[in-house]
């Protein structure tokens, strides 16, 4: 059996996946910075969450409604955001609630960028979210 040498298993395998990782960040960064995700949910109930995103991690927050919510604990809390490459300029936000609390949903979302000021996507389920820079 024919090896190659040392030098070429690293010009194959290491250095894509080196220069496919080093061109992630900068995508990132268009997503950097504080949101405010609008939605319906399943129940016709208008919802907003407070998102931030600081390279490949954030946080979400469920705003609870007026009178509403007051003793769900997957409502008002910060729960880690996990942002990954969704292709084609598009990310992938996954909302890990499940990590922080016991019985609370994890959201896994897919945006791409309108603007400067305005992400567009849906949630795995297809529902539409808007997230807007604050």
């Amino acid at each position: 059996m024919v090896r190659p040498a040392p030098g070429r298993v690293l010009r194959g395998c290491v250095l894509p996946l080196a220069m496919a990782l080093a061109g992630m960040p900068a995508q990132a960064q268009v997503f950097d910075g504080e949101w405010t995700a609008s939605y319906t949910s399943g129940g016709g109930n208008a919802r907003e969450a407070d998102v931030r995103i600081a390279g490949r991690a954030g946080t979400w927050a469920l705003r609870p409604r007026p009178g509403k919510d007051r003793k769900d604990p997957c409502v008002g809390r910060p729960f880690p955001l996990v942002l990954g490459e969704g292709g084609a300029g598009a990310a992938v936000l996954r909302v890990e609630a499940s990590a922080t609390v016991s019985g609370c949903d994890d959201r896994t979302l897919t945006v791409q960028a309108v603007d400067a000021n305005t992400l567009a996507g849906q949630f795995s389920n297809g529902t539409a979210v808007t997230l807007t820079r604050r």
